[in-house]
């Protein structure tokens, strides 16, 4: 993994998880924020957690914001500031920003400012769990992007004992397995609460016979996908 330089302004309780996953993945992560005592309580868990104003654009470029590879924009209350901070940002010479909205007059008032790359949190993860009430044996689902997604799905019956060459998803909906989780036992587990273990089979070939209980993670566009878990 190639280590990059983010930073991400506006740390509410999605940008306090963002951050985390990002330093614990490896990159250096710029938090910046207005609230002091925000900023002191993820202070050790970033490279660089800043105090200040994301509309002072010289206050911005005093952290080395346009040596960045990304910005992304986390405010969730202050539109009003995220445009301020978006309009800056192009102008300290940031390429990639991502920028988060709330609302479809938001979206595209970042998009008439050349914001192209927006997010939606809630939107993503209210769509997921819907989709897991929706569909029999489906056990979660990440969307990459409105068109894309990966979701997870206890193995259809009609697959059961056969191998993944024979299901031939790939040519009948257009979607791939990425992998298999595999029901098994820790035999030495010294409690029953924590013998049942999920193994991930990798990369499955072909012959890979698919087994009652597995879970299948697939990828492919949301059309396909629902077609899959409609049939």
């Amino acid at each position: 993994m190639q280590r990059k330089k983010i930073a991400v302004i506006g740390i509410g309780s999605f940008g306090k998880l963002f951050v985390r996953y990002l330093f614990e993945d490896g990159h250096e992560v710029i938090a910046i924020d207005k609230d002091p005592i925000v900023i002191d309580s993820i202070k050790d868990f970033v490279t660089v957690a800043v105090t200040l104003d994301a509309t002072d654009e010289h206050a911005l470029r005093s952290q080395g914001i346009g040596d960045v590879d990304y910005a992304v924009i986390a405010l969730a209350d202050d539109f009003e500031t995220s445009i301020i901070c978006a309009d800056s940002l192009k102008k300290s010479g940031v390429s990639l920003i991502y920028a988060r909205y709330q609302t479809e007059l938001q979206k595209k008032v970042l998009e008439l400012l050349g914001i192209r790359d927006l997010f939606n949190p809630e939107e993503r993860a209210a769509k997921s769990m819907a989709e897991t009430f929706s569909f029999a044996g489906m056990r979660s689902s990440f969307l990459l992007s409105d068109e894309y997604s990966v979701v997870e799905v206890t193995v259809p019956s009609r697959y059961i004992n056969k191998t993944i060459a024979d299901a031939d998803l790939r040519h009948k909906y257009n979607i791939n397995v990425i992998t298999i989780k595999r029901p098994t036992t820790n035999k030495d587990s010294k409690r029953t609460s924590d013998s049942k273990i999920e193994k991930i089979l990798g990369i499955p070939h072909g012959n890979t016979v698919l087994r009652e209980d597995d879970i299948v993670v697939l990828f492919g566009s949301q059309t396909d996908l629902t077609k899959f878990l409609e049939t």
